[in-house]
């Protein structure tokens, strides 16, 4: 064998390309966790649907009999599966294995299982060295992490194509009049079916459409449960449209399963003609091995053009050449064909595959009379987790989710995973006033840790970034000026795109704006009459009317104005104070003048936030919607609101459009959190991770668990109830043209309080009107029976008792002498 042959895995060049159009349901459908699966949704009692990973179990790819043939193992532990992808946007595969939140033929959607391998962004492919054999392989289909950031909520609108096919959907029972053709019972609707595969169809006719959508969905459910009857369901919908790839690919799979091999190999040699691509190798290969040719399925994996291989899927030639190469008797080469795949798999390689290769190399150990080693290698593995039997019932609680998008995104890693750098709030993000807030220091310190950069922006220009530092470092958050971006820095960025270095400025402002704009160069003058270019306010408590109308008649002479930033209100302890907006806007009236903002809501001070540090990708994150949440909405970025400063929950579920923030968290803790998305149901509620259910009824009364909310009333409810509450009120504002739900106040605890489950509250009976009820009269007759002496014996009989018994007793002596006489 030729160095060239030895070392095809190098670098994921491997074959078996499966692309999967809807593999990419996050263009579509919205990464909506398991419940908007299409092939072989495990929703029903009609299966797991193409999900065919029970190592072992069932045989196939890793079997632990690989030398019986069919060694592509099907995999039925729910893990990856399904009809053999396609995973580039060339292809339509009929496996869709995203994970749990991109649908996927029944899966799980188990976070332990999507690591590693498998995925699209690994370039790092095996590359095989050894240079005595013909080392291929295949590596176990479907495990990579392709919807993990996608937010849920990021979903895109239907395709034309979507819209114009549920024109013909149906839920109906359709019974053919082909008797041939399987009946569709009721409830299998074509949505069920990847927006990728439904695209597939769309040279079909709507009705036949339709039909043929729910065949594959059908085909899906039962590959694993009833192998036959899906094979059934495939071959209908293959004699409907057997010029469609995707159809051809379900005949493929379905063949294979019922053990047809010969049929599988022509279905899926017809799916290669119709794409010109390598697709399904791997089971093309298995099915020689299944036909007793081991030979035949080695010289296709020999000829397989592995360029672009994913882990995945090198896995799975790996595990069919090694046991057709135990079918050849070829055992040593079979155990090489292991050993060089697991010397050179990433480190970060999924455990499951891992233990899946290392139960083939086990039995190949076995099968040389190795047993000891097979022994000390077994002892090794971890422990299985088996998934149980018990359908998951999340996914029937889930099968009314549509596709309603909703502003609050979803994250399936923590934050802190996601963005590289966070831009922090100041007051009451960081701090309230001059107290610390509770986990605001030890969550940005944690954020570091965990490679986040972290920036402080402030639309307070009256102290300079050290002030700001020292202040934040009197609270152990470790800061330096480096990580500072006040509103005067950012007023000077917009004043060096409008004016000249070095121009004269009249400053209104504290001295925080006057050193940072000496530090860029400007002239500061202190009169109109000294001919300034540019007038520059800030928030000075110091301020007077001399030096405002200073300002307003340089203004009036020519001078440019600049605002730092454009707060009306200075949140204090007794209220809310006049803020430099307001000033500004005094300034403003009285010139004709509009200033030029910058600080926070304005998108630049962001940006230049984040560039200070080199951030990338960053994410905003504060507790006032008009400055914090607005500011990163135009920037661009996402923003996590807070619960610790000036806008409470109630404002959040009411918040307008453009001030609707990201992510919702109770502290900046939550950056170190998954985010759930929020769902919304065909029967308009919402719900969110572990909340209630929520529903905002028509004249905007709030229900949660069908509890109704009383607005003047104060209701503690969970964090994710809470996210679900938002996603319902801004849903309903938006189908109102702005009308706003009619929310009460709302305390917000952690998942795990259970103070924060809504109950219907008791009710206490009032005294009724009519002589049923207890009255006040009542009430008085017990406090006088209480006012009585004890009695000083308990009667034994009640009244009409005693004399019941003594006639009883006399009935029993009047017997007793009638049968003594008798006697």
């Amino acid at each position: 064998m030729t160095e060239e042959q030895g070392s095809r895995f190098d670098k994921g060049r491997g074959g078996f390309q499966r692309r999967s159009r809807w593999s990419d349901r996050k263009q579509s459908r919205g990464n909506d966790d398991r419940r908007e699966s299409g092939y072989g949704r495990r929703d029903d009692s009609r299966g797991r649907g193409f999900d065919r990973n029970n190592d072992r179990r069932e045989g196939g790819y890793g079997r632990r009999d690989d030398s019986r043939g069919r060694g592509f193992d099907r995999n039925n532990d729910r893990r990856e599966g399904g009809y053999g992808r396609r995973d580039d946007s060339r292809g339509r595969g009929f496996d869709r294995n995203n994970d749990h939140r991109e649908g996927g033929y029944g899966r799980r959607g188990d976070d332990r299982r999507r690591g590693g391998y498998g995925r699209r962004d690994d370039n790092r492919d095996l590359r095989f060295e050894r240079n005595n054999d013909r080392r291929s392989g295949g590596f176990d289909r479907n495990n990579e992490r392709r919807g993990g950031d996608r937010q849920r909520g990021d979903r895109m609108p239907p395709s034309h194509n979507q819209e114009q096919y549920q024109n013909y959907a149906s839920t109906d029972e359709y019974v053919s009049p082909n008797p041939n053709e399987p009946t569709i019972p009721a409830g299998v609707s074509a949505q069920e079916l990847d927006a990728a595969a439904l695209r597939a169809l769309t040279t079909l006719s709507g009705p036949n459409k339709d039909i043929v959508a729910r065949h594959l969905v059908m085909a899906g459910q039962l590959i694993d449960l009833d192998p036959e009857l899906a094979y059934k369901h495939a071959l209908a919908a293959s004699a409907r449209a057997g010029r469609v790839d995707v159809v051809r690919e379900a005949s493929a799979l379905t063949a294979y399963a019922s053990g047809r091999y010969d049929e599988a190999l022509r279905e899926v040699r017809a799916v290669r003609r119709m794409r010109g691509d390598n697709s399904l190798r791997a089971v093309e290969a298995d099915c020689e091995r299944g036909l007793g040719r081991p030979e035949k399925a080695v010289e296709i994996i020999d000829q397989t053009e592995t360029k672009g291989m994913e882990l995945s899927e090198q896995v799975e030639l790996i595990l069919v050449s090694s046991g057709a190469r135990a079918d050849l008797g070829q055992n040593e080469v079979g155990l090489l064909i292991v050993d060089d795949a697991l010397a050179v798999l990433p480190a970060d390689t999924d455990p499951f595959l891992l233990r899946r290769l290392n139960e083939v190399k086990i039995d190949r150990l076995r099968e040389l009379g190795r047993d000891d080693e097979a022994d000390e290698l077994e002892s090794q593995l971890p422990e299985e987790i088996e998934d149980p039997d018990i359908v998951d019932i999340s996914l029937y609680a889930d099968a009314d989710v549509d596709n309603k998008r909703t502003q609050l995104r979803a994250m399936s890693r923590p934050l802190v995973e996601e963005f590289d750098v966070a831009l922090f709030d100041l007051d009451g993000t960081a701090w309230n006033g001059d107290e610390p807030i509770e986990h605001a220091a030890d969550a940005v310190k944690e954020a570091r840790e965990a490679g986040m950069k972290t920036v402080f922006v402030t639309n307070n220009a009256m102290r300079s970034p050290r002030q700001v530092a020292d202040k934040l470092n009197t609270m152990d958050f470790e800061a330096d000026p480096s990580m500072v971006m006040t509103s005067a820095m950012d007023v000077i960025a917009l004043m060096k795109e409008r004016i000249e270095d070095g121009s004269k400025v009249f400053a209104i402002g504290g001295d925080g704006l006057r050193v940072a704009l000496t530090e860029a160069g400007y002239e500061l003058v202190d009169s109109a009459d000294d001919e300034p270019v540019a007038v520059v306010q800030g928030l000075d408590k110091d301020v007077n009317w001399a030096l405002m109308s200073e300002g307003a008649f340089a203004i009036q002479r020519g001078a440019r104005f600049f605002a730092t930033n454009l707060d009306t209100t200075l949140p204090q302890e007794r209220g809310f104070a006049l803020g430099n907006g307001s000033l500004v806007a005094a300034i403003e009236h009285a010139t004709g003048k509009r200033a030029f903002a910058a600080g926070k809501p304005e998108p630049g001070i962001y940006q230049r936030a984040a560039a200070l540090v080199g951030g990338e990708k960053p994410i905003a994150v504060g507790d006032r919607l008009e400055t914090d949440i607005l500011g990163a909405i135009r920037a661009g970025m996402p923003a996590m609101h807070v619960l610790t400063g000036i806008h409470d929950a109630q404002a959040i579920v009411t918040a307008p459009r453009g001030q609707r923030p990201s992510f919702l968290a109770l502290d900046i803790r939550g950056l170190q959190d998954t985010h759930p998305r929020a769902k919304h149901h065909l029967d308009n509620s919402w719900t969110c991770g572990v909340s209630q259910v929520v529903r905002i009824a028509r004249r905007g009364g709030i229900f949660v668990d069908d509890v109704e909310l009383a607005e003047d009333e104060i209701y503690t409810i969970t964090l994710d109830t809470y996210r679900a509450m938002a996603a319902a009120g801004w849903d309903y504002s938006d189908e109102n043209a702005g009308e706003t739900p009619r929310c009460p106040k709302l305390t917000v605890v952690p998942n795990d309080d259970e103070s924060g489950i809504v109950v219907a509250p008791i009710e206490i009976l009032e005294d009724a009107e009519s002589d049923e009820g207890f009255t006040s009269s009542d009430e008085l007759l017990a406090v006088q029976a209480d006012e009585l002496d004890e009695a000083l014996e308990t009667p034994a009989f009640l009244p009409g008792e005693e004399e019941l018994e003594r006639l009883l007793a006399e009935t029993e002596d009047d017997d007793e002498a009638g049968e003594t006489q008798g006697e």
